[in-house]
């Protein structure tokens, strides 16, 4: 997976819990050159084995072969003769997949899998959920999860869709909250002069708002952007947007979210600074005024718990169990009514009293979403497939 992913920060998290507690030893697959040996925070690694795997076979008659064990139940054709005497080699007795995927069932190794959302399911118009995609999407999640030894949510919203939709069994699912990435507490006491340093290059702003999100259809930016010139109109706030994501992962939609800001004559108050650095995601978000995350997926998000561990105030969503993430430390608004947006976005642009006591309870809320008590549980969870 890409190291720019989402998934990518998630994984390093629960990786790096597992090894800093001493009680495993650990091995980390990865593709190609993808490896997140420069990126973990844990002070010993020096026992972790590092495995490339060869995805090179990842065509059309690999997939073939996955479908046909998938429909006998067992792996009975092997879609990766290199990968798979990798995984002998080293004797490997649990994976913990970073999302649903088939790749411990075709070795015949037990596994963990995390599914960190089941939005196709709720958004079947949008691009990104197209039929066939969803058709795909389904088959995976649906088979992961059915020869998993665990499946793992980020919440009770979460577990509860994966016993709706794929029709497993509430006690073979564990919930364990999202934790922010080790590069969050790394710089968490970086100063305010040091994030100004480091964002110098850009330009930027005195005043913005911060949205780290890519530019897919369900992160909602169309109404972001709305919502910033509402403020405008009805308040009289020039609002600054910054964001961060890879324009070229979904260029279509980031060409139609710049020039409805050039229609709307705010463009130059949208500032997108592409993929930028782990300390520079920190400093953004110590300068910013606010995170405005306006995605409209869930159940909950990790943003939300960085700006709260970074003394951030929380806009967000009242969609799914993103009100119980950001509990009373937020304002929440309806993602789909940008005149809501504008009024929220207005009123922590404008109340410091109203800033101030959000990062106060921010801070409060952040204490059930440790990196200790979320590695507890990854612990726990690994434990219990290990059956030790």
């Amino acid at each position: 997976m890409s190291r720019k992913m989402g998934i990518f920060q998630y994984m390093l998290s629960v990786v790096e819990g597992l090894i800093s507690s001493g009680e495993f030893d650990c091995a980390i697959l990865y593709f190609d050159n993808e490896s997140p040996r420069e990126f973990l925070k844990a002070k010993d690694i020096g026992n972790v084995a590092f495995i490339r795997l060869d995805g090179s076979h990842n065509n059309f008659l690999g997939k073939i072969k996955t479908a046909a064990n998938v429909f006998l139940g067992k792996s009975v054709f092997t879609v990766n003769k290199l990968n798979k005497e990798a995984m002998e080699n080293k004797n490997i007795s649990l994976l913990i997949m970073p999302s649903p995927l088939l790749f411990g069932f075709e070795h015949n190794i037990p596994y963990i899998v995390p599914i960190p959302d089941m939005m196709y399911k709720y958004y079947p118009g949008l691009p990104e959920y197209s039929f066939y995609n969803n058709l795909i999407s389904h088959f995976v999640f649906k088979y992961s999860a059915k020869y998993a030894v665990l499946c793992v949510a980020d919440s009770e919203w979460g577990k509860n869709d994966i016993k709706k939709f794929l029709k497993q069994p509430a006690e073979k699912i564990k919930v364990i909250p999202f934790m922010p990435p080790g590069y969050i507490y790394e710089y968490k006491n970086m100063s305010f002069q040091e994030a100004e340093n480091l964002l110098k290059k850009y330009n930027l702003p005195e005043k913005f708002i911060f949205y780290p999100a890519q530019f897919w259809t369900h992160k909602n930016h169309l109404r972001l952007v709305e919502a910033v010139k509402k403020a405008e109109d009805k308040y009289g706030q020039k609002i600054n947007l910054v964001l961060v994501g890879n324009e070229k992962a979904n260029e279509d939609n980031y060409l139609k979210i710049m020039r409805k800001a050039e229609d709307l004559g705010i463009r130059g108050r949208i500032f997108n600074l592409g993929y930028v650095p782990d300390k520079e995601i920190v400093a953004l978000y110590k300068k910013s005024l606010a995170l405005c995350f306006c995605s409209l997926g869930g159940p909950t998000n990790i943003p939300i718990i960085e700006a709260m561990v970074l003394g951030v105030p929380v806009l967000c969503p009242d969609l799914f169990a993103m009100p119980d993430q950001v509990g009373e430390a937020g304002l929440l608004f309806d993602p789909f009514n940008h005149d809501d947006m504008a009024e929220k976005i207005h009123r922590v642009w404008t109340d410091e009293n109203l800033r101030q006591k959000m990062i106060d309870k921010g801070y409060e809320q952040v204490k059930s979403f440790t990196f200790e008590k979320c590695s507890a549980l990854w612990i726990s969870a690994v434990k219990e497939a290990l059956k030790i």
